[in-house]
């Protein structure tokens, strides 16, 4: 199965503008192989309105789930609001950013100039539509003060009325009035500070923040004080974790969790030709020589760096074929080059394509021995 499923009706029911079944629309551009258990955790967590999390080794294909996913639900060139978190990121750092330091130099600038919505916070606004209401903190009440609205939006032409989202918006980055889904994809959140999952989670559950410069309330229902379509639009979010730091359990029940493992031997080699016909544009048969040949080399180097480093990941598999396929030898060669009574083609090349999959000297030195001629010409 490949796209999202498990009961296309529900998921529609659960998102507007979403359509699912078949190969993902943006394939050709990121091709992208999912089994049937990421896809059926994926599908339950737009079902639920949950966070996916997603874990694996480095290089599995985490990150590639999540523009899969987007372009799964919303068609051909739809990609995640991305965000990749440090061990500085707040969970305001999630939703937005106030440039203080403009303001007091420019008093007078508009202050919708200094707000800049990030990933979550984009998400919402998306989710809310251009045309809902902005609320006062202190009283939830839509912002109706003329000289403050002209104090946020400066001299920009708007119909008389309450402060709408738009309003926070230069006219060409508006979001569209009608509120739409997202995708949001949060890379190694395990590397955030403890307490930033947590935040994350509250602002994504209750649909709704407060810039506390301008003491406003985004996220608030829309002009005829419903809140249902909003709530339909909520963003779908994808967060990965390396495993560094350990989750906050809070954080962790409230989630879809999901191991990527690294593929088996026929679903890897499938990957990599998928990648080379769909990015390189190679046939068949050449595509498959490639990544058979990678296959081959990777899984003894694997072998050979067990227990001292992490092995080749799927993304590094790819990159194997992908630069042999470059290379001046063809994978037919390459693959010879493992045997003991062939010679070499070249030492600094075959040093080079291993480079591709292992990342020290150590293992470097480990993976030359996957070509026994080496030690006659080195």
């Amino acid at each position: 199965m490949i796209g999202l499923d498990l009961n296309g009706d529900l998921l529609k029911n659960r998102l507007d503008g979403a359509s699912f079944g078949g190969r993902a629309a943006g394939a050709k551009k990121r091709p992208y192989l999912p089994d049937d258990s990421l896809t059926t955790a994926a599908a339950l967590a737009v079902l639920l309105g949950q966070p996916l999390l997603l874990s694996g080794l480095p290089g599995v294909g985490k990150t590639g789930a999540a523009y899969h996913i987007a372009s799964s639900l919303f068609g051909e060139g739809q990609e995640p609001i991305r965000v990749t978190v440090t061990t500085q990121t707040t969970g305001r750092d999630l939703l937005y950013k106030f440039d203080l330091l403009t303001r007091f130099h420019d008093k007078d600038l508009p202050l919708r100039r200094l707000l800049r919505f990030e990933a979550l916070g984009r998400a919402i606004v998306t989710a809310c539509g251009g045309s809902a209401l902005v609320l006062d903190a202190a009283t939830d009440q839509p912002v109706t003060e003329p000289s403050r609205i002209a104090a946020i939006v400066g001299d920009v032409a708007r119909e008389p009325g309450p402060l709408l989202l738009r309003d926070l918006f230069e006219p060409a980055e508006c979001p569209p009035d009608r509120p739409r889904p997202s995708v949001v994809l949060i890379d190694e959140i395990d590397k955030a500070p403890r307490d930033t999952p947590n935040d994350l989670l509250e602002s994504f559950e209750a649909m709704r923040f407060t810039v506390d410069e301008l003491g406003l309330k985004i996220g608030a229902k829309d002009a005829a004080g419903d809140d249902t379509e909003r709530r339909r639009s909520r963003p779908v979010i994808v967060a990965t974790t390396n495993a560094e730091n350990n989750l906050p359990d809070a954080f962790l029940r409230r989630c879809v969790f999901h191991e990527i493992a690294m593929p088996d031997e026929a679903q890897l080699k499938r990957i990599v030709s998928e990648h080379l016909r769909t990015i390189d544009k190679l046939d068949d048969g050449k595509a498959n020589d490639l990544a058979n040949a990678a296959f081959a080399v990777g899984d003894q180097v694997a072998n050979r760096i067990k227990g001292s480093s992490r092995p080749p990941g799927t993304a590094e598999y790819i990159a194997l074929a992908r630069a042999v396929h470059v290379s001046p030898i063809s994978a037919a060669e390459f693959l010879a080059a493992m045997d003991s009574n062939v010679k070499t083609p070249s030492v600094d090349l075959i040093k080079a394509l291993l480079g591709v999959l292992v990342k020290t000297a150590d293992d470097l030195g480990k993976a030359l021995g996957v070509f026994p001629s080496l030690s006659q010409t080195r």
